[in-house]
């Protein structure tokens, strides 16, 4: 939800950054800027109920959107029991909407096309956590994606398939690297009316799908001081694909997303936008990837711990039911702090599974600390 990244708070920060350092404005966003937050600017298409999801095309980038990511988490264990946590995101912000991609001019606009491209990368381990971040304008090659065969890159970070049914993720940085291979094990499920994603009781949206069960092997070096090492490591993940061009209200404030793998071969996601008044949403995926969409009232979500950080108060610990599925869960962060800590901040790292099932996951908060 993807993530998957992007509540008003968030969004705030992406306009003034935009304004700001890609198309030289004054230092305060202009006041249409920031009622385009919650409600779509001229042009821009808005999703909603009754749209279909499309393969391979929307794996692609939707430039008639106003944003959209493509976002990878991962839980892995080295061949020495050692315990990771990778995520990997690409958003694409339009400044204005369109062209689509398949129009003639698209070839010619090159630095004038108005969208801007920003990627996260993090590597996590028990108290330690590593953060990168890239920005790029869209139009020059620098960053963009390719819906078949699949292609999505900034810079030299890539994810890509590589023609045997695998995606290779290739990520580089000072202080840390990694190359997985990554493999679907379920085909893609869609949330909430197949594939329309609601934010809240009273409307707005995005287009939601997800890659539930992912199998993943490959390499991370740590890279610290002068020492250098390399594990071989191996898990599994979830990826998110979501876009619109408005999710949230004015009177919500940040989401609370998780992902998780339970030791029957279940993936659970739940969300919960908070506001005014608190919106839930989650989806049940079976061990044969058949999913079935929750309503508020098939679950509950509850924080029961939280942790002062440097950034301010975070939850940390969680209970979550599913009386309908036998499912009553104590999902917890790891110990230490995963803050995001680039433009636009906000908390992305591992959770353990433990109650009626055993698991592993995600979780990402936005709209908490100071």
């Amino acid at each position: 939800m993807n993530s998957r990244a992007l509540v008003s708070v968030w969004l705030k920060s992406l306009v003034m950054l935009v304004a700001m350092s890609l198309l030289g404005c004054s230092d305060e966003p202009s006041t249409s800027s920031m009622r385009a937050l919650t409600d779509p600017p001229e042009g821009f298409k808005q999703a909603h109920s009754g749209m279909q999801i499309e393969f391979p095309r929307d794996m692609g980038p939707h430039p008639e959107y106003r944003l959209e990511w493509w976002y990878l988490t991962a839980n892995l264990e080295s061949v020495n029991g050692e315990q990771f946590g990778v995520q990997w995101t690409l958003f694409r912000n339009g400044i204005k909407p369109g062209p689509y991609a398949n129009d003639e001019r698209d070839k010619t606009l090159g630095w004038q096309r108005n969208e801007v491209w920003f990627a996260h990368a993090a590597v996590s381990r028990p108290t330690q956590h590593r953060f990168a971040d890239r920005a790029a304008r869209g139009g020059n090659g620098q960053a963009d994606v390719v819906a078949d065969p699949f292609r999505a890159w900034i810079d030299h970070w890539q994810m890509a398939s590589d023609g045997d049914g695998h995606w290779i993720l290739e990520v580089a940085e000072p202080e840390f690297r990694f190359r997985l291979r990554i493999k679907p094990q379920l085909p893609p499920i869609f949330h909430g009316e197949q594939g329309f994603s609601a934010k809240s009781a009273g409307g707005g949206g995005s287009m939601y799908f997800s890659y539930p069960y992912l199998a993943i092997d490959g390499e991370i070096t740590i890279l610290d001081q002068e020492d250098t090492v390399t594990f071989t490591v191996s898990g599994q993940g979830w990826f998110d694909r979501e876009w619109s061009s408005q999710y949230l209200r004015e009177d919500q404030t940040g989401w609370d997303w998780m992902a998780l793998h339970l030791d029957d071969g279940r993936h659970l996601m739940v969300f919960r936008v908070r506001g005014a008044e608190d919106y839930f949403s989650a989806t049940l995926v079976a061990a044969d990837g058949t999913a079935v969409a929750l309503k508020p009232d098939d679950f509950s979500l509850v924080a029961t711990k939280h942790r002062n950080t440097q950034f301010g108060q975070v939850p940390v610990a969680w209970a979550l039911a599913v009386p309908s599925a036998g499912l009553e869960l104590d999902v917890r962060s790891w110990p230490g702090e995963y803050w995001n800590t680039g433009a636009m901040r906000y908390w992305e790292g591992p959770v353990t599974v433990e109650g009626s099932h055993n698991g592993a996951g995600y979780l990402e908060m936005t709209g908490y600390g100071d």
